[in-house]
C-alpha cells in the first residue's frame, strides 16, 4: 500500500501582503514551511500563497481532507491564534472581503464537501508600506511555526491510527 493513502491531504494556504510589514507574515510563514516539508517528504501537504482570499479557493479547499489559512491579525492575542473554521454564509457577497468561513461555506454549497478547517493568525504590530517583519512579529511566527509542526504531526499520527484501527 502507498504510504500517501495513509495520510490526510492538507492545504496550508497562507494571505496577507508581504509589502506591508507584518502583513506579510503568512508568506512568512510559508517560506518557513517548504523547506522542512521537502526535508520531511511530507508530498501530502501544499503550501499556497495569495493576498488574499477568493472565490476559486472553495475548490481548491474541496482537493483536501485539511485546510489550514495562515494570516497576520491585530487582534490582542498572545502570540498566535489557532481556531476552528465553521461554515459561515457571507453577506453582502463581495470577493474583496473574503473569509476562511465564507470560503468554506462555498466549498460545501458548491462541490458538497467540507474539510476540516482552521485559521492559524499571528499577531502583527507593523503595517506600513515596507518589506520584512517587525521583531515582534518574527518572534510570533515562529512561536506559530513550532505549534504547527507539532500539529501537523499529530495530525499524520492520528489519522495512521484510524486506517490500522
Amino acid at each position: 500500500m502507498n504510504s500517501l493513502e495513509n495520510k490526510p491531504k492538507i492545504l496550508i494556504h497562507a494571505y496577507g501582503n508581504p509589502g506591508r510589514g507584518d502583513d506579510g507574515i503568512g508568506n512568512a510563514f510559508i517560506e518557513m514551511c517548504q523547506p522542512w516539508l521537502s526535508h520531511e517528504s511530507a508530498h501530502h501537504v501544499t503550501t499556497e500563497n495569495s493576498y488574499q482570499l477568493n472565490v476559486e479557493d472553495a475548490y481548491t479547499m474541496s482537493e483536501y481532507d485539511i485546510v489550514v489559512f495562515v494570516d497576520a491579525t491585530k487582534a490582542e492575542v498572545e502570540n498566535f491564534s489557532f481556531s476552528k473554521v465553521r461554515p459561515e454564509s457571507q453577506s453582502p457577497f463581495t470577493t474583496h472581503a473574503m473569509l476562511p468561513s465564507g470560503a468554506l461555506y462555498l466549498c460545501d454549497e458548491l462541490y458538497g464537501k467540507q474539510p476540516k478547517t482552521y485559521l492559524l493568525q499571528v499577531r502583527g504590530y507593523e503595517w506600513e508600506m515596507l518589506e520584512g517583519l517587525s521583531e515582534r512579529a518574527e518572534k510570533n511566527l515562529w512561536k506559530a511555526f513550532h505549534f504547527f509542526r507539532a500539529q501537523l504531526d499529530e495530525w499524520i499520527f492520528t489519522e495512521r491510527e484510524h486506517e490500522h484501527a
